[in-house]
């Protein structure tokens, strides 16, 4: 097959969230026996050391937005590790911004009305060229290098189909259409506010738009949900989104895709084991090897006396050797807030991810309350950015237990993977998860996950590869914390066995080799039925 995969974010080039995940691992598994090509814009922020650019003459064209014409680029590229295909959506709009969704700190200083974290205003442009542009390109091309699928990621390319059968059946006339929703949480559908501004904007057919209304906005996903079939990335999480009662996770689309019984197929993410070999710390990025699917944990002692040594008082931290190159791999980018004093018998407890309310935080500073005044045994370590307000209330936490909270702010690629590897247990709180990955390094690397027991994250298994918990308040949570902590103090053996089992289970149950497979069935029966979606004959 001929396959075009369409996103806004891959590993080793453009880096936001777990998108980048998910489109790189597809990518390389695809190219394994198909052809693949990765569109993707090309950002001030992206890493263009890590392809090769081809010497060919840029194709160019024109895309009709916002009233104007507006010319863009596309320029082709090798990824050096691999070889993957990419084609470059080349306009300034791309190449001024320095965060692929947010503005940055740099940013911010050019211009304070570019707050720091602070989506991009100009995004349903950026989302509009990016899905023009791919339809464009088919135009340009030969009619034998049109592909068989377009695999789109994530809200910002939804609008992907709707071009593509706009250019039907001239360019695109075998050409189906899937489109994964990794997020459908309240402010990641990338919706219109209403009508006027995605006939502006997207320039969409007006009952295609009119059809596609949740209240008041203009739902991409549901746009895309006429001309594709929907995907997201958990079974868990398709379930959850398609029944009416979690529209309050959904901000009303569960209640719509429900009514209209739109299908959303599950398929779980995966995880690229050799991304993190723990046993390889030029690839874990570990300072320590470790190998937790043996059982054999001295490196993981090893890697925890490492990071308690960068979570010492200010008093401790003035030596040579915190000013050394090692060291600093692992705080560069990072403000270090509050410290930790380890005992014999302390329990570690890692919450690493960004600081929003989905992510459960506030839920966490609530259990961190309740449980430190009478369990000094229990140790909490952040690490991640977001949210001032959310920054600000775990910097006083640390001011309130000293010694027992660090916070370290920022981001690297060494630290976090540091901190899940030193701990004992990762902390998920989640609102609503989609799939996570976060509970799958933990594993891999002997750090067992206590959850909320909310869409993807229920495929870990309670008490055997982790704990949940549910409904998701700060007392389930701070009781399945507090059970965990016993459990490690009173029965070390169970726990260790637990990480053996886990780390095992993760490594072949979730492997990105069988979760292409299914993708690829489904590219495959799209291909043979002739439909990309059950209400494509509805739509036109």
């Amino acid at each position: 097959m001929k396959i075009w995969v369409v996103s806004n974010e891959c590993s080793g080039l453009s880096e936001a969230g777990g998108v980048k995940d998910v489109t790189y691992a597809l990518c390389e598994n695809f190219s394994q026996n198909h052809d693949v090509t990765l569109f993707i814009p090309l950002y001030g922020c992206t890493n263009t050391d890590s392809v090769r650019f081809q010497n060919e003459k840029e194709l160019e064209g024109t895309v009709s937005l916002c009233s104007q014409n507006i010319r863009v680029c596309f320029s082709k590229a090798n990824l050096i590790s691999s070889g993957l295909k990419i084609v470059f959506i080349k306009h300034r709009a791309y190449s001024e911004k320095k965060g692929v969704y947010v503005y940055t700190q740099e940013e911010e200083k050019e211009n304070p009305f570019h707050a720091r974290g602070m989506g991009h205003e100009d995004v349903h442009f950026l989302d509009a060229l990016l899905c023009k542009s791919v339809a464009l390109y088919g135009t340009l091309i030969k009619k034998s290098e049109i592909p068989d699928i377009i695999h789109c990621q994530d809200a910002a390319s939804a609008l992907t189909p709707a071009y593509i059968e706009l250019l039907k059946p001239e360019y695109f006339q075998k050409t189906k259409c899937v489109v994964t929703i990794h997020n459908a949480g309240p402010a990641y559908h990338h919706e219109f506010s209403d009508l006027n501004q995605a006939i502006w904007f997207s320039e969409l057919p007006w009952n295609w738009l009119t059809d596609s209304m949740n209240g008041q906005r203009v739902e991409p996903f549901l746009i895309a949900s006429k001309f594709a079939r929907l995907t997201t990335v958990s079974t868990f999480y398709a379930k959850e989104i398609t029944e009416s009662e979690n529209s309050d996770y959904t901000d009303g689309l569960s209640r719509i895709f429900s009514e209209r019984n739109i299908p959303v197929e599950g398929i779980t993410n995966g995880i690229d084991y050799f991304q993190y070999a723990p046993e390889h710390p030029e690839i874990s990025l570990l300072p320590y090897p470790m190998n937790p699917f043996d059982g054999k944990l001295e490196g993981k002692i090893k890697n925890r006396k490492f990071f308690l040594s960068l979570c010492k008082a200010e008093e401790d931290m003035g030596s040579k050797k915190m000013q050394s190159e090692k060291f600093q791999n692992y705080l560069s980018n990072f403000s270090r807030y509050g410290f930790l004093e380890a005992e014999k018998k302390s329990v570690f407890f890692v919450f690493h991810g960004r600081l929003v309310w989905q992510k459960g935080i506030q839920l966490l500073s609530e259990a961190i309350e309740k449980l430190l005044p009478d369990n000094d045994f229990l140790r909490f370590v952040i690490v991640g950015q977001g949210d001032p307000q959310i920054e600000k209330r775990l910097e006083d936490l640390t001011e309130r237990f000293k010694g027992k909270v660090v916070f370290f702010e920022g981001y690297n690629h060494f630290l976090p993977r540091l901190s899940v590897a030193a701990c004992d247990f990762s902390l998920l709180p989640s609102n609503f998860e989609p799939c996570c990955l976060e509970d799958f390094i933990s594993q891999l690397y002997g750090t067992l996950p206590v959850a909320n027991a909310t869409g993807g994250l229920k495929k870990i298994i309670d008490e055997e590869t982790g704990f949940l918990f549910s409904p998701n308040t700060a007392e389930n949570l701070s009781s399945c914390i507090l059970k965990a902590a016993v459990l490690k103090l009173k029965d070390s053996e169970t726990v260790e066995n637990m990480i053996v089992w886990a780390s095992n289970y993760v490594r072949t149950v979730y492997s990105w080799e069988f979760v292409t497979e299914k993708y690829l069935k489904l590219f495959r029966s799209l291909l043979k039925s002739g439909r990309s979606s059950p209400l494509s004959t509805q739509s036109r």
